[in-house]
This record gives C-alpha cells, sequence and structure tokens, in this order.
C-alpha cells in the first residue's frame, strides 16, 4: 500500500520526466481509485507547470524539491488537524500551494514578462526512455537520445513544441490552440492525435506515423495530410518525400512499451537504433556483414540478448570489447 507521500513523489517525478514504467503504472492506478486523486493531479500539474518555468531541468535538483515537499505536507497536515474538517479539494490545494521548490516571486515575474516567451528543454539520455506531461496534459514519450523543446504556456494560440530525435504523442484536442512539432525539416500540425515522429539530426531520414486522429506534414515545399496506419518518410538527402501503408504498427511504436521490433532490417539499419538504446557502439569489420537482415522482436532488458540473437546468425560473428561490439562475417571452412 503507497501512503500519501509516497504518491506525491511518483507525481513529481511523473512530472518531471524521471519517472519509470512501473512508477508511471502506480500513479494511473491511483487515479483510477478516487475522482478526488484526478483532482489533485490535474491541481499538482497546473501549479509545477507554472513554477519551474525556464528552469534547466539536467541541473535541477529532484529529490531536494520531494523532500522539500514532503516537509511541507507534515507541516500542512498536522495545521489540518487544529482546524475544523476541511474539504479534501482545499487541504490538497494548500499542500501543493507549500510544496513547491521554486520562489513564488520567480512565477509573478514571469507574468509580468507578457512579451516573452519560455521555453523548457527535456534531454533523454542514450539507453533510457522518458515521460513527460506537457502544460495541457498531453503526453510524450522520449526515445533514447531525444531532445525536446517546447512553450510553458500551451494557451495563447500555439502549443509550439521541437524534437531533435524520436517521441510517440498523445495529444488531448484544442481547437483554439494548435498542437505543432517542429524538426529540422519538416513541421507536423495535429488537433487530437496519437502519433511517432522520427527526427533524430544526424539520420538521413525523418519519418512520421499517425496511430490514431488526424495529422498534417510539411515540408519546405509541401504539405501532406496523412490517415491512421500511414507513415511518411522524408530523405533529408534528395528531398524526397514517401507515403507508406502500414499492416502492422509495432515497428515503428513498440519502443514505447520496451520492444525493438524490426521487419527485414539490415544490421546498418539497425546501427544507430541499438546504440542509442543500450549506450553502446557498434562497429562492422566487412561491408557484408552490415547487409545481414533481421526480422524480430526483442525486449529491451540487456544488450547481450539482442547480440545473442543476431550471432544466431550463421553468417554473424561478434565481439564485445569494453562498450564496443564489433560484427563481422563468420567464414566457414
Amino acid at each position: 500500500m503507497y501512503t500519501e507521500q509516497d504518491i506525491h513523489h511518483l507525481i513529481i517525478r511523473l512530472f518531471a520526466g524521471e519517472a519509470n514504467q512501473s512508477e508511471q503504472e502506480i500513479v494511473e492506478t491511483w487515479l483510477e481509485q478516487d475522482d478526488n486523486n484526478r483532482k489533485l493531479f490535474d491541481d499538482l500539474k497546473e501549479i509545477w507547470q507554472g513554477t519551474w518555468i525556464d528552469q534547466d531541468t539536467e541541473q535541477y535538483d529532484l529529490e531536494s524539491a520531494i523532500q522539500k515537499f514532503r516537509q511541507k505536507t507534515s507541516f500542512i497536515n498536522a495545521k489540518a488537524k487544529r482546524r475544523n474538517q476541511l474539504l479534501q479539494i482545499g487541504r490538497y490545494a494548500a499542500i501543493l500551494l507549500l510544496g513547491i521548490l521554486i520562489p513564488v516571486s520567480y512565477y509573478f515575474l514571469q507574468e509580468l514578462a507578457v512579451d516573452s516567451v519560455s521555453y523548457t528543454t527535456i534531454t533523454c539520455p542514450e539507453g533510457d526512455k522518458s515521460t513527460i506531461v506537457l502544460p495541457d496534459s498531453s503526453t510524450v514519450i522520449l526515445n533514447s537520445g531525444s531532445k525536446l523543446t517546447f512553450n510553458t504556456d500551451f494557451r495563447n494560440g500555439t502549443r509550439q513544441l521541437f524534437l531533435d530525435g524520436e517521441a510517440y504523442f498523445s495529444v488531448r484536442k484544442d481547437p483554439r490552440n494548435p498542437f505543432r512539432v517542429k524538426t529540422e525539416t519538416i513541421e507536423v500540425e495535429v488537433l487530437g492525435t496519437e502519433f511517432n515522429l522520427m527526427a533524430y539530426a544526424n539520420e538521413a531520414i525523418s519519418s512520421t506515423t499517425l496511430v490514431s486522429g488526424s495529422l498534417r506534414v510539411s515540408s519546405e515545399n509541401n504539405s501532406y495530410k496523412i490517415e491512421p496506419n500511414q507513415k511518411l518518410v522524408f530523405d533529408k538527402v534528395d528531398k524526397q518525400t514517401n507515403l507508406f501503408n502500414l499492416s502492422d504498427l509495432s515497428p515503428e511504436t513498440a519502443w514505447t512499451e520496451g520492444r525493438l521490433v524490426f521487419r527485414n532490417q539490415s544490421l546498418e539499419e539497425l546501427e544507430l537504433k541499438l546504440e542509442r538504446w543500450f549506450d553502446v557502439e557498434i562497429e562492422f569489420a566487412d561491408e557484408q556483414v552490415k547487409s545481414r537482415r533481421f526480422t524480430g522482436t526483442l525486449t529491451r532488458e540487456s544488450i547481450l540478448e539482442v547480440i545473442a540473437y543476431l550471432g544466431n546468425s550463421k553468417y554473424v560473428a561478434y565481439e564485445i570489447e569494453n562498450n564496443v561490439i564489433t560484427f563481422y562475417t563468420e567464414q566457414k571452412n
């Protein structure tokens, strides 16, 4: 059984993009238990977003924030016991207002700067993935080696985001405030939908896969409207765009559930994905081994599991030294 303080701890970790899959599931279960839990979550989210505006999340001391939050929570609970019984939502609101680390004066200074736009940047390190709750309650799952920047006020006409990497978006409908994601080469605009967007700056290919809803994707000279189960691929080199109908979305979205799904892909095509997923370096000893193709589904638990699977091919062998994995063509006598 999780205490109130445990739940507060997990909610803050979720908003900060630090919660793992198990912690996310705990919060989701707690939200379904009581309508008051949902109200508390919404209040905390609103105050949290309003107080860590323009903060550098990589330098933000999450554990210190949680500790101070708990101290304030204890103080308010003790004070509440000396009063007449209050409505539960009122007590929660007091806890939240006193449990925020950032000074209130900073918030008011931000409100006065009406002509400026504040942005938050969240980076997901290689070998990991992060879940982010945006100011409008839309959610984003960031894949390894990805960076997301977004404006912190989603109520002034545009919900604007910038992505370098790969992310899965679940967007809340808000026709008055269009949701736009810009990458190095394309821009995606939605009203309410779920989609996967891959646009790493160091890769030649960008792609957008629509799971549900409607989506418009624009490049430098063209604009496309795609439908569910379609994937739009943009080649940065030749500026060509291709649209594909997909019968299976799992290779595009399974990474959000900790699975690596690949269909007839070469080792060369899997190289960057494996490097980001497991924070390793992959090298090829010869050109032939790059073209070996594989189909399968693997979990994210261990790089050893993945390379053992790839090494089962009678044509592929590998060596491991420190953090470097070298694949080579196995010579059969």
